[in-house]
């Protein structure tokens, strides 16, 4: 969890009073170095408790988790960090199990996202090209922000996801 921003995101929304309740689960996500759909979508939805009353922020893998989650459950909304659908020519993204064998129903995820969905784009992001996740954002109707310097959203502080989630509340 010390990677990344998302201990400073958790720590940044309860002292601002944003949120009450913030569930961080990195790194105890189940199989985090394939990111198994069939082990994600059931930890979002039995530990985590996601439900309409959540937004739930999803980094990279985590986002194409969010997409899913989206496709199965009423949200208040979803936050794409560096979001994609698309296997992005990688083993390990179509072992996951994200991409297939069913397409991704965009309009169950708008349907299922109460009050919306938001992308935050690196410009400069190294893995996830930003044509790619702006794609994804078009296919949502999802707000985008675009962040110029920034990469993959590997280091904190990172005030675009504030303002983002600061949509849903």
């Amino acid at each position: 969890m010390e990677c990344n921003y998302y201990s400073w995101l958790a720590k940044t929304l309860v002292d601002r009073g944003i949120c009450a309740d913030v569930r961080v689960s990195v790194p105890g996500m189940p199989d985090p170095h394939v990111c198994r759909r069939a082990k994600w979508i059931p930890h979002c939805e039995e530990v985590l408790k996601c439900d309409a009353n959540s937004v739930v922020v999803g980094h990279s893998s985590g986002a194409v988790c969010a997409l899913r989650l989206a496709e199965r459950n009423v949200l208040r909304g979803i936050v794409l960090v560096a979001g994609y659908d698309d296997d992005l020519g990688d083993e390990n993204e179509r072992a996951s199990g994200y991409f297939g064998p069913d397409p991704f129903d965009y309009e169950k995820m708008k349907t299922n996202c109460t009050k919306g969905i938001d992308a935050v784009i690196g410009l400069r992001d190294s893995l996830v090209p930003a044509e790619v996740q702006r794609a994804l954002a078009a296919k949502l109707d999802a707000r985008e922000t675009l962040c110029e310097r920034r990469d993959h959203f590997f280091t904190p502080p990172a005030e675009e996801i504030v303002e983002a989630i600061m949509h849903f509340v």
